[in-house]
């Protein structure tokens, strides 16, 4: 008669030696400030991983287009001297009937946004409109509308033809609309609606749709000029 045989499955368990605590004893407060030290690590970086941005972002550092007029005052305006702080750069005009308005507000409120939740990023922000329409904003019509926002707007006048020179760089479209005419009495401008976001040494950093909210500027400026 042939003999059974059972075979066994031996399962290797931890020596003892291995459970034995560390020989550098950590004190239950020195723990428990690891511990805290550790959570906020964790939701630090979880956040920054977490953000989505709404703007466009730039990897490559490409210097923006210089823009050369007179800010709302009569004194010239350069866009290369406003470097050492980053800029929001918005291209409109100031009979715009809805985009534009909407546009300067969420700007303005961005700015102060970061005036209560980073004093220092709002300080150096700044905030430059310029207009698409130099044959009827004049100096002192810009001065009030920019002012009716922020009283930190640059309001930038340029003459047509500087304007005309600078369209291909920043990809503005401007046009009045099908049976319209710069002639009329009265026009409306058909024109490309966006933010620009220019780092403190002058290069391309985002670009946001005119859409925006200030919520949404608020978070990924704080994110991209950290």
């Amino acid at each position: 008669m042939q003999r059974r045989t059972t075979a066994r499955i031996v399962i290797d368990r931890p020596k003892t030696a291995t459970l034995k605590r560390s020989v550098f004893p950590v004190s239950p407060r020195i723990r428990l400030k690891l511990g805290a030290f550790l959570a906020v690590l964790l939701l630090t970086t979880s956040a920054c991983r977490q953000h989505q941005f709404t703007a466009t972002v730039f990897e490559d550092a490409e210097p923006a287009p210089e823009i050369r007029g007179r800010n709302y005052d009569g004194t010239p305006f350069e866009l290369a001297q406003l470097k050492g702080g980053p800029v929001l750069l918005f291209f409109g005009y100031t009979f715009c009937p809805d985009v534009c308005p909407m546009t300067m507000m969420e700007l303005a409120e961005a700015k102060r946004a970061l005036a209560r939740d980073a004093p220092a990023l709002a300080a150096g922000l700044q905030l430059v409109f310029v207009t698409i329409d130099p044959q009827r904003d004049n100096l002192a019509r810009i001065e009030p509308y920019v002012k009716a926002f922020h009283p930190q707007f640059y309001g930038v006048h340029l003459p047509e033809t500087a304007l005309d020179a600078l369209r291909p760089a920043y990809g503005l479209f401007v046009e009045p609309p099908e049976g319209s005419s710069l002639s009329d009495d009265y026009y409306l401008l058909d024109h490309t609606s966006r933010v620009f976001l220019i780092d403190r040494k002058g290069n391309w950093l985002g670009l946001f749709s005119a859409e925006v909210t200030a919520e949404e500027l608020t978070d990924d400026l704080k994110a991209l000029l950290r």
